[in-house]
């Protein structure tokens, strides 16, 4: 199912969007690549990371529009374990 035109430019934004936070996942993991992780096997973590960000972020998009994007969301949010801890701002943000 190829893209409309008109959301060409929403899913190019939702691509840096998602580049971004890969970003800030990275940085997050830098101490812990650095102690368990080699860069080959961190360069293959990478692409998983940037794409299920994508992947989310889209469904999250257009879950009001696509079944597809709805079942995705619904699955991953019964698969969350009630023993997670609740996001808090990493260090660098709190200061």
């Amino acid at each position: 199912m190829s893209p409309e035109p008109h959301e060409l430019s929403r899913m190019e934004e939702t691509k840096l969007f998602a580049t971004y936070l890969a970003m800030v996942v990275r940085n997050a993991m830098e101490e812990f690549h650095s102690a368990h992780l080699s860069d080959e096997q961190m360069a293959e973590l990478n692409p998983i990371i940037r794409d299920a960000i994508y992947t989310g972020l889209y469904a999250h998009e257009t879950r009001k529009q696509s079944d597809r994007s709805s079942r995705f969301i619904d699955e991953h949010l019964r698969a969350i374990p009630p023993y997670w801890e609740k996001p808090t701002f990493l260090p660098g943000f709190r200061k």
